[in-house]
Formats: structure tokens, sequence, C-alpha cells
């Protein structure tokens, strides 16, 4: 399987070819359609499907097979894996076949409800065709789980590439059938997130079908579906909770006002950049590991494997969310100054990113404990925490929002979430540790202090180049982000922090 330092470097290398080519899906996106009211039905539409992904997929059934399929694979062998892979994709495709026609019934009334703004009823219709997206991502995200049970990171990071492609394919159709095509260019969109989907699904099959996989009977008893069956039962309660959570975000900034939706978006995905990139990545490769040291009845090793990914975690993230903060305005200006999205949009976005970088370690330590409470096979705790989750976001989206806007929104994802992640820390059965000896500590601070003095230096002396437009703001942002990031890890270094030695350890 290879040492944690080659497996992270792996899914790390594809997530960050990914997280590009999503980010240059979004710049697309804005540059082409503006940040007005079709674009935010669009956003609203997408949203969705990808739910019920981050719900069924990569969320509920993903977290309770995965444990359940390695300590079938691990204690039994590959074959009666896969025959247990074989029923679950057969349930799976009865349950999403009902939430396709259910969903699909719900939209249809949306669109003849009187009364409401024009960007609901183009939400709904673009949802309607979205929809079968669901069907297709859900089922990806199970085979994917299974690959990375057979430690198969690569094909499994990269599966967002395709949907990436197709729908910067789409765009670039509609860009060559002429300016002010907006309305075609939207429904070229959803075909390539269709398109997307089925390649999703075709590359995990094929992928499975070189390590021995057949697709079998869907049909047959497997004694091994309670596991994942009393797994699965509260992980979707916690699962949708947390989803809720973020459609509730979305469905607050989209009766605020038009731009709003998308505002809120820009800042999740750049802020989502450096948390796939680096803090989902690594809670992929550590999570079958977790899960095989429980398995195995192996405590110390559970605690050391989950140690490692959070002080890694930590690492990466604090330093990340403060540069992202510091150099909000020529990051917003480089990558999305484009077209329809001018200036002053740009100007709007930079105290919403600021503010929604305040939670990146808080959004990627949660997602490393969700797994390692998924890893002892214990739900029930937090599917609470997540339903506090849900509710303190709601509330203090709603206050905050009326006292600032679009601002409060971003703000009360922050608040909610360190809440969240606290609680999730505290209450877990087993000792964990993580946060590494105190000069470890000392070198964070002291690089942190660098990437701050950097950043702020950049930002007055780099003044010139910020007026001289594009060039001078990726010349800014070339020098800057490399610069700290290397005094940064160069500190981390000189005091021997402790994610080095678990970098080169083999595992």
């Amino acid at each position: 399987m290879g040492s944690f330092r080659s497996r992270l470097s792996e899914v790390t290398g594809l997530t960050l070819a990914s997280r590009i080519l999503g980010l240059a899906r979004d710049v697309l996106m804005f540059a082409v359609l503006g940040n007005g009211a079709l674009t935010a039905a669009f956003l609203l539409a997408f949203t969705l499907p990808n739910l019920f992904r981050r719900l069924l997929g990569e969320g509920a059934l993903a977290s309770s097979s995965i444990p359940v399929l390695t300590e079938v694979a691990h204690l039994q062998g590959r074959e009666p894996a896969f025959a247990l892979l074989n029923a679950l994709i057969g349930r799976l495709l009865v349950l999403l076949l009902v939430l396709l026609l259910m969903g699909s019934g719900l939209l249809f009334l949306v669109r003849y409800q009187p009364g409401l703004a024009e960007r609901w009823y183009g939400g709904a219709e673009l949802a309607m065709v979205l929809m079968p997206y669901m069907v297709l991502v859900c089922l990806s995200a199970l085979l994917c789980g299974m690959l990375q049970v057979l430690g198969r990171f690569a094909l499994a990071a990269a599966n967002q590439i395709w949907l990436n492609l197709t729908m910067i394919g789409a765009m670039l159709a509609g860009l060559y059938a002429g300016p002010g095509w907006a309305q075609g260019t939207i429904w070229l969109l959803c075909g390539g997130v269709l398109a997307g989907g089925l390649l999703q699904v075709v590359v995990p099959v094929w992928g499975l079908a070189r390590e021995g996989w057949r697709a079998g009977s869907w049909w047959e008893r497997n004694l091994h579906l309670h596991k994942v069956l009393r797994l699965f039962v509260p992980g979707i309660l916690g699962a949708a909770l947390f989803q809720i959570n973020i459609l509730v975000t979305r469905l607050l900034a989209f009766s605020l006002n038009d731009a709003a939706t998308g505002l809120l978006y820009i800042a999740n995905r750049l802020v989502e950049l450096p948390l796939g990139l680096f803090g989902i990545a690594i809670a992929t490769v550590v999570f079958p590991e977790m899960s095989a040291h429980q398995a195995r009845g192996e405590r110390g090793s559970f605690k050391e494997s989950f140690a490692k990914g959070l002080r890694l975690t930590l690492a990466i993230t604090i330093p990340a969310a403060l540069g992202l903060g510091l150099l909000a305005e020529p990051v917003l200006g480089l990558l999305f100054k484009w077209g329809m999205f001018g200036m002053e949009d740009v100007r709007e976005a930079v105290p919403v990113l600021q503010t929604a970088v305040l939670g990146l370690p808080f959004f990627a330590a949660s997602t490393l404990l969700t797994r390692a409470w998924y890893a002892i096979q214990q739900l029930r705790v937090p599917v609470f925490l997540s339903l506090m989750l849900v509710l303190a976001n709601l509330v203090l989206g709603v206050i905050f929002m009326r006292i600032w806007g679009t601002l409060g929104l971003a703000l009360s994802n922050v608040v909610s979430s360190a809440l969240h992640c606290l609680l999730l820390f505290v209450l877990f059965p087993l000792p964990l540790g993580g946060f590494g000896r105190w000069r470890d500590s000392v070198a964070v601070l002291a690089g942190l202090l660098a990437v701050t003095t950097i950043c702020l230096a950049a930002r007055s002396l780099g003044t010139p180049f910020m007026a001289s437009g594009k060039t001078g703001e990726l010349i800014l942002v070339a020098v800057t982000v490399p610069l700290a990031a290397a005094l940064y890890f160069g500190i981390l270094r000189l005091f021997k922090h402790q994610s080095f030695t678990d970098l080169g350890r083999d595992q």
C-alpha cells in the first residue's frame, strides 16, 4: 500500500489538480454569467444533487461502509468484500431511484407556486434537469470508497476531475456560440454535469475491475449488511443534518439578494481549496488506517494515526487560512476579476472570504474527528452534535444576517463549526493526542509570525502592482505565496516539527 507520505502525496497531487480545475470552472462560470439571478439559480440547483452526494455517497454510506469493507477485506479477503460491495450497490440503486422520483415531483410543484422571485422558478427548473446526477455521483462515491479500502487512492482522488473537465468544456462551447448566450450556456452546463457524472461511475468501475471485482448479483443476502445498516441509520441522520446545514445557509443567502449566494459560494470555494487539498486528503488517507487499527484492536496505533493526522492538519490549514485572509483582495482579483465579474464584485467578496477562512482549521479538524468516530463505529454522539451544528448555524445565521447581511452568514458558519469541532474532540470516548510537543507549537507560532510579516509587507509594498491590473496581481500573489510557504515550512523543519517525522514513517 506504500508509506503514509506516498499515499498522501498521491491523494494531494490529484486533489490539487481537481481543485485547480474546479476553481477554473467557477472562474469561468462567473466570468460568463456574472453574479446575478441566473448564476444563483444554477448554484442552488447544483446544491441539491450535491447534497445527496455528500449525504449518501461521501457521507453516511461511505462512512458506514468503509469500516465494514475494511474489516471484511482484512479478515476474510477481497472476494467477500466484493460480495458485500455488490449487495450495497443493489440497495443503493433502489433508494436513489425512489429519491429521484420524489425529488423531481417536489421540484415540479415548486415551479407552479405563485408569488416567488424569478430565481426560484429558474432554480427549480434547473434542479429537475440535474437530479439524475444524484444517482450517478452517489454510486460513484460508494465505488471510490471500495477503491480506498484496496489502497487505490489515486483513482478515487481523481474522480472529481472528470466533472470539472466536462463542465469547463460545456461553458467553452457556450462561449464559442457567442457572447450574450447566457441562457443557452446554462443548459450546456447542465449537460456537462450529467456527462461528468457518467464518467465518475465508469472510471471507478474500470479501476475495480482491474482489482478483480465483477458485478455479481446485487440482491443476494449478505451477513455483513446489518453492520453497515447499523452504522448507516445514525450516520445518515448525522450526514443529513450536516448537509441540511449547508442547504440552510444557501437558502438564507438565496433569500437575501441575487448576489449573496454567489459571494458565499466564491468564499467557500476558496476555503475548500486548501481544505480539500490538505484537510480532506489527510482524513481520506488516515481513515482506512484508523479503521484497520480498530478492527485489529490496536488502540495505541489508532491513537497515533489520529494524532499524526491532526498534527499535519493543523500545521497546514492554520497558515493557509492566515495567508488567504491577508491576501484576499489580490487573490480574488487575480482569480475572479474577469468578464462579467468586476472590481466592485471583488470588493464585496473580500470581507466574506476573510470571515470564511477563519473556519478552515475547524472544518478540517472536524472532518478528521468525524472519521475517527466512524472508525470506532460509534455514531450517536456525532449525530447529536450535527443536530447542534444545524440549530446553532440556523439561529446564528438568522441573527447575524439581519445585522451584517452576507457577512453574517459566513460568520455563523465559522462560530457553529468551531463549537462542533470542540465538542467532537472533548467527547471522544478514547484517549486522543495530536497536538505534539511544546516546541512544535512554538514552531507553528514562529512560522505564523513569519507568514503575517511577509503578507503584510507584500500588501504594503505591492500597491503599485495591484494598481497595474492583472499582471501586477499575478506577480504579487506568485511571489508572496511561495515565499511565505517556504519560510513557514523552513521554520517547522528547523524546529524539527513532528509532522516531518510522521511523513517519513512507513505505515
